[in-house]
């Protein structure tokens, strides 16, 4: 048995884990980075049985869904050098394809995954920033106000304003890992509970959160975890429950 660590080849966080989680463990530990998605080798399978996928990758490992304990989810997107060798015209269509196989993969692992994938992005949706809003108004956060143009297309974020992309770097105040609450400050316990809401809300485990004073600002599940023992502990007790 095994557990998975899966991540962009540049993510330094996830880099920062490999080191961490087996001591804490989490072991054997798989890493698994978007790089080591050229040339694997897949086989899925979907039955009445469920799901099962066994990925050999090109290096040699064997990444099987029955040896999976848990995973940490941490993949971003489907490296587009893998429709490279296509023509031009094929390249759109073999990308969706193959993004379909990563996600159904991702949905079919066993055991906890932090965070799970969604139809609108493999480490969790990805929602624009009136949508963050609303959630967080929702959990009982204090947003920061979001400025929606009606003639701009609703998937970018309006110009001038800075968004809350859940894949772009936002300097997190509060990192929620499940039910602990990780601050740079002292937060009351209606502003902890309120964190931990969103995180349900969002289905995202593991979160990131931005203040600017008393607003939010900023979401991702992307969070920059290089915090300390704790966070890795608590990252631990998410991916290998009593």
């Amino acid at each position: 048995m095994t557990w998975l660590l899966l991540a962009s080849v540049h993510d330094e966080s996830a880099r920062w884990l490999a080191d961490r989680l087996p001591n804490g463990g989490l072991a054997p530990l798989q890493v698994v980075t978007d790089a080591d998605l050229l040339g694997a080798t897949w086989r899925h399978r979907i039955d009445d049985a469920g799901a099962s996928t066994r990925v050999d990758l090109a290096d040699g490992r064997v990444i099987d869904s029955a040896e999976v304990r848990g995973t940490l989810n941490r993949l971003t997107h489907v490296p587009p050098e893998l429709v490279s060798a296509l023509v031009i015209e094929d390249r759109t269509y073999a990308h969706q394809e193959l993004s379909a196989l990563v996600l159904s993969w991702l949905a079919s692992l066993p055991g906890p995954v932090v965070n799970p994938p969604s139809p609108r992005g493999l480490c969790g949706a990805w929602r624009p920033p009136a949508e963050w809003a609303v959630l967080a108004s929702e959990a009982g956060l204090c947003p920061a106000p979001v400025r929606v143009d009606a003639t701009a297309d609703p998937a970018l974020a309006p110009a001038g304003w800075q968004p809350w992309p859940p894949f772009a770097p936002v300097a997190e105040s509060v990192i929620v890992v499940g039910e602990e609450v990780f601050a740079d400050r002292e937060l009351d316990a209606a502003t902890m509970d309120a964190c931990r809401c969103l995180a349900v809300r969002a289905a995202t485990p593991l979160l990131g959160l931005a203040f600017a004073g008393e607003s939010l600002v900023g979401a991702t599940p992307l969070p920059d975890v290089r915090t300390g023992d704790d966070l890795v502990a608590a990252l631990v007790a998410l991916l290998d429950p009593p």
